[in-house]
């Protein structure tokens, strides 16, 4: 920031400034030695040069002046159309730059966000375990994901193709990545829908000159999780135009669950927690009319079934998930005149995942179909219909699921300046094309005719009998073949836009401009999945997410201002948008701020925002999607006859519950109130130093959700949605509907703290400090409207059960680093605070505490030559594994806010041309 009205006597040549430190205060300490200029830090990434009061004017240089005005044009920030100047004061935002991606050493961007404090909840995964597709979300505030928008480039993109709920993060390449900013404020007036927790502002790489060349390897201690990733860009300027290219590679290995302690066996009582292994066998839970359960111990021979029986599926899954990604990106500018250029970025990108699960559990109860063993089936020794037969078919092998994504991105457009106002005119067309395959799954007719009596299933109805009720390895491979199944997924989502923006000055008054920006945008958004579902039965052993169809087209307006009410220190800034669904109806959303600059080094700013969350055409639109879904039934309880809602005890044996979820085309958006107040001190006395509070308040209504677990608790405890939990007359749940209603409301409320302290350069070298920290205050869900606020602070749900997941009440990350000359040195410690999870054990609920986490990591770098850079590093240095979660569905630990890898070593070099 320079005042224009003493920068304008001086004309400087073009320099190239050295750096002993590498760090950009001494080059700016050259600039102005000779120029009566002085400068001071005004926030952690910008600087504020000023006229120097104690120099007199005689000892000024002679330096040629300048015949033509000065015009500075400010930049557009994450969060407004406005071009502003007081960068760190407009709003909340963290700052990630290319130093810093290059010196946290992370690989991918789930992996960059991960450890954020204002990152927690529902936040962020690439290896997704048992129920992984090959996806990475973040969300903030512990909102879910589908609360926080995505952008690139200050645009947004398409959501994920899968499930339409939430951008896919992992087709974002990070060696693509300028720098990534993270506005931690509500800015559905801005950006439209999904913009109620925040916005992810993904800036990709521009004005690149040269080749550069990049590679990355990585592995974790115990051998597995080797990672690698391979990035090629170029780039020329020509007279008028500029063109970069850039081809990037990633390959993550896999961590297998029973290759770390915690995560061997879903039985973890001897770590302090529950056993959570399966009822269904290898040898087979066979219930009979006697009430005796037996299990298969050889042919022909069985014995009484006891609960130590149980299967532990860890022994196949993978806790991490193998995935491999190749992109292209091209982007391009040509001035067509002076004040006009054109410009165009295409990115295509194609992922793939292959995670492990446990070969296929048949519960022949529960599942889908009719599933009763027939007396006179060939292989029933007991000559009586059995009902209940749990057996885990390990002849079919693992099941193997593996996803595939390709997506296309493309914007174009043209942009131009006239007098002191800009515009641009741009389009932009994303497609997302996404293929699951689950492999060794069962298909449900085959295996219910394969369980019938010769009269039904004999050769000359082409039917091989299946026997269930024999110890492991009973079934042969005709019998495999026969009922041997594979699921496959197929999903296309597009997204079509064309905006046009417009912002400068509106005009001027005594405390100085007013700007403003206004514009349109049209889209049309459509999504269509379908599955080869069995007979409009899913696979047994899958979750087939059925199929959706639908599309919209929105159209919206918005306009910002910002006002100065007194000369570079107060100002009141404005924005609306209006926004028109051809699905669900019109919704306008405000937002109100002022900004105060109470003192050079004193800086205040509040705001006033409304919010919405459209709902997606998947909430809207998908139907048949069966799975068996994790969840706790309080019917399994010995204080059962006391539940208003349980006919009798049901087996405790049961952890999983056919459940079908859907859409619902009458759903309407969520809706959102917040409120920031953010302070930022970076006081004269102590040069280098930079704190800032910022303090928020959200209220979401109208929340959409499909909660099982709510619907099973609900119904169990004060016997409601009897139509959506279906009981038989002993208590047991025989499926689950689970369609999606706006039921419930939050209110989120804390506050982040940021300080950056940098010590002046000495001989040593330039240190500095960094402390970014998250309190959250409160988290107050209310379920329904019938049901009663419940404070989440401080307490981990698992997301597979409806949760919100891990929602500790701090946390932190604290560095300091070192640069001299041509080496860089960085140590962070990442903490999460502890919390608390409840369960049931027996008809007694314990509440046990999930300890703190800290991890640390450290990386050296070295650039031999200003074109050259080597670094070596290593993540989690002290080979901290996660805490225990008891109630986590997958591995006992919440996979989506720790790592469970263990100590990583990697390396990685930079060549530049």
């Amino acid at each position: 920031m320079i005042q224009t009205s003493s920068a304008s006597q001086y004309a400087m040549p073009e320099q190239t400034l050295e750096s002993d430190t590498g760090q950009f205060e001494p080059a700016l300490q050259q600039l102005l030695q000779d120029l009566p200029f002085t400068y001071q830090r005004i926030g952690p990434t910008s600087f504020a040069v000023t006229p120097n009061a104690d120099q007199p004017s005689k000892d000024k240089p002679q330096i040629r002046p300048l015949t033509e005005e000065v015009t500075v044009t400010g930049q557009n920030l994450t969060g407004s159309h406005l071009r502003h100047f007081q960068m760190d004061s407009y709003a909340p935002i963290d700052r990630l730059s290319r130093e810093q991606l290059d010196l946290i050493g992370a690989q991918t961007i789930a992996d960059l966000l991960k450890f954020l404090p204002a990152v927690s909840g529902n936040s962020t995964s690439t290896s997704v375990s048992q129920e992984d597709d090959g996806t990475a979300t973040v969300s903030l505030r512990g909102l879910p994901a589908s609360n926080t928008l995505v952008l690139i480039n200050g645009r947004r993109i398409i959501g994920d193709g899968y499930n339409g709920e939430a951008t896919d993060l992992n087709t974002i390449p990070l060696s693509l990545v300028e720098r990534v900013e993270i506005l931690k404020d509500g800015a559905s007036a801005v950006y439209g829908s999904d913009a109620i927790a925040g916005v992810i502002n993904i800036i990709l790489r521009r004005d690149f000159e040269g080749l550069s060349i990049d590679s990355h390897f990585g592995q974790a201690q115990e051998g597995d999780r080797q990672t690698d990733s391979h990035h090629l860009t170029w780039g020329r300027h020509g007279e008028r135009s500029h063109i970069m290219f850039s081809l990037a590679h990633y390959k993550q290995g896999a961590v297998m669950s029973r290759d770390r302690s915690l995560s061997a066996s879903a039985d973890s009582r001897n770590y302090g927690g529950t056993d959570k292994r399966s009822s269904a066998i290898p040898q087979g839970f066979i219930a009979l009319d006697s009430s005796s359960v037996l299990t298969s111990a050889s042919s022909g021979n069985y014995q009484d079934w006891s609960l130590e029986e149980r299967y532990n599926y860890n022994d196949y899954t993978s806790a991490i998930t193998p995935t491999e990604s190749h992109s292209a990106y091209l982007s391009a500018n040509f001035d067509l005149s002076e004040n006009t250029l054109l410009f165009t970025e295409v990115m295509g990108l194609r992922t793939s995942a292959e995670s492990t699960k446990a070969p296929t559990p048949v519960f022949t109860r529960f599942d889908n179909g009719e599933l009763t063993i027939a007396a006179d089936n060939i292989y029933n020794p007991f000559k009586q219909d059995i009902t209940d037969v749990r057996k885990r078919i390990l002849e079919l092998g693992p099941r193997i699921q593996k996803n595939y994504t390709t997506t296309w991105r493309m914007n174009s457009g043209i942009k131009g300046a006239h007098n002191e106002w800009q515009w641009e005119l741009s389009s932009s067309l994303h497609h997302t094309d996404r293929i699951e395959k689950l492999s060794n799954l069962i298909d449900p007719y085959a295996l219910s005719i394969g369980l019938k009596g010769p009269d039904i299933c004999n050769s000359d109805s082409s039917c091989i009998p299946i026997n269930l009720l024999g110890p492991s390895g009973s079934l042969d491979k005709e019998q495999l073949d026969f009922i041997r199944g594979q699921s496959s997924t197929q999903n296309h989502s597009r997204m079509e836009s064309l905006t046009f923006v417009s912002d400068g000055v509106l005009g001027r008054i005594n405390a100085g401009q007013i700007l403003a920006a206004a514009g349109i945008e049209i889209r049309h958004e459509a999504l269509t999945s379908h599955s080869n579902d069995s007979m409009g039965l899913s696979f047994i052993g899958g979750h087939t997410p059925g199929s959706a169809k639908g599309s919209r087209i929105i159209k919206e307006a918005f306009a910002e201002i910002s006002i100065p009410v007194q000369a570079d220190k107060l100002w009141l800034d404005g924005a609306i948008r209006l926004s028109n669904y051809s699905d669900f109806g019109s919704t306008y959303n405000p937002k109100l701020a002022t900004r105060w600059h109470a003192t050079e080094s004193l800086q205040l700013r509040a705001s006033f925002a409304t919010g919405f969350r459209a709902p997606t055409l998947t909430d809207m639109y998908q139907e048949g999607y069966q799975s068996q879904e994790f969840i706790f039934d309080p019917c399994t309880n010995e204080n059962a006859d006391r539940l208003v809602g349980c006919p009798g005890q049901s087996d405790s044996a049961r952890i999983q519950y056919l459940t079908e979820f859907g859409g619902n085309p009458n759903l309407t958006p969520e809706t959102s109130k917040s409120l920031s107040v953010s302070l930022t001190w970076t006081p004269e006395q102590i040069k280098g130093l930079s704190t800032t509070i910022d303090l928020y308040d959200i209220q979401q209504d109208d929340v959409i959700g499909s909660s099982p677990q709510f619907l099973v608790e609900q119904n169990a405890y004060k016997g409601l949605f009897p139509e959506k939990v279906i009981r038989d007359d002993s208590g047991e749940i025989t499926k689950i509907l689970a369609s999606r209603i706006n039921r419930g409301s939050r209110k989120i409320r804390g506050y982040d703290i940021a300080l950056r302290y940098d010590l002046p350069s000495e001989g040593f070298g330039q240190f500095s400090f960094a402390l970014n920290m998250s309190q959250m205050l409160h988290y107050l869900n209310q379920g329904a409207p019938e049901i009663a606020e419940e404070d989440l602070v401080g307490t981990f749900i698992d997301t597979a059960t409806g949760g919100a997941g891990s929602l500790p009440e701090w946390k932190a990350n604290a560095g300091v680093y070192w640069s001299s000359g041509r080496w860089k040195l960085g140590y962070t410690t990442h903490f999460v605070g502890s919390m608390k999870e409840s369960y049931n054990q027996g008809d007694k609920l314990v509440t046990r505490k999930i300890s703190s986490w800290t991890t640390r990591d450290l990386q050296l770098a070295f650039n031999p030559t200003p074109r050259f850079r080597l670094a070596l590093g290593v993540k989690n240095l002290f080979n901290s594994p996660p805490p225990l979660a008891v109630t986590a569905i997958n591995n006992n630990f919440d996979y989506r806010t720790y790592d469970i890898s263990g100590r990583i070593w990697y390396g990685n070099f930079s060549l530049k041309l």
